[in-house]
């Protein structure tokens, strides 16, 4: 679930930088609205999944690194 939330999150970035190509590209007359529409579409529904799935999944990511500790603590025998 790590994984599918970072790459949403990539995702998201790329969007955006599609829909600022779009706007950035009317400097040069040569933008494209359909880049900046989807971009934006695509990015903030990319962003905001994976800061749902985030919150929900949050407890079970703590979970998994308290498990790898031991209960006792660190050992010191040697």
């Amino acid at each position: 679930m790590r994984l599918f939330i970072t790459l949403l999150s990539l995702g998201s970035m790329i969007s955006f930088g599609y829909a600022l190509a779009g706007y950035g590209g009317k400097l040069f007359g040569r933008g494209r609205t359909d880049y900046v529409v989807v971009g934006l579409i695509a990015g903030l529904t990319m962003a905001a999944l994976s800061l749902y799935l985030w919150k929900k999944y949050l407890p079970s990511f703590l979970e998994d690194v308290q498990e790898d500790e031991s209960p006792d603590g660190p050992d010191d025998k040697g």
